[in-house]
């Protein structure tokens, strides 16, 4: 029992690793993020393709405990993709790579500001 729930730990693991990826691009997705939201906030990618997301920050995005320390906009694939990009600062782009491993529809968001702003997409990835 103790080597089976090893084995699973290890393989979630492995498989929430093996989605980002230095592999040279299939697609480059540029994508907007604001307090108004993602555009696109709805996107459709093929199934086994490395989709390169570049993210662009439009405005401050919110402060770390609503204070003074401007934390920006973050990008966040959740599970079971679990791919994050954090401190998208007004006016920086940046960009992750994700091999698309998983079919299905999948929520994108900001954790930041998610419960205060419209931050939040659909990821459909299509077979």
């Amino acid at each position: 029992m103790k080597k089976a729930v090893i084995f699973l730990v290890f393989g979630l693991l492995v498989f929430s690793s093996c989605t980002k990826t230095e592999d040279k691009p299939d697609i480059v997705i540029d994508i907007k993020v604001s307090k108004e939201g993602y555009f696109p906030n709805d996107i459709t990618v093929p199934y086994g393709k490395v989709v390169l997301f570049r993210i662009t920050a439009l405005d401050d995005g919110i402060s770390a405990g609503y204070g003074s320390n401007n934390v920006g906009h973050c990008f966040y694939i959740m599970l079971p993709y679990d791919v994050m990009v954090e401190n998208i600062k007004k006016g920086e782009t940046k960009e992750v790579k994700v091999k698309m491993v998983y079919p299905g529809d999948f929520l994108f968001t900001c954790p930041y500001c998610s419960g205060i702003f419209p931050t939040k997409g659909d990821l459909h990835v299509v077979r």
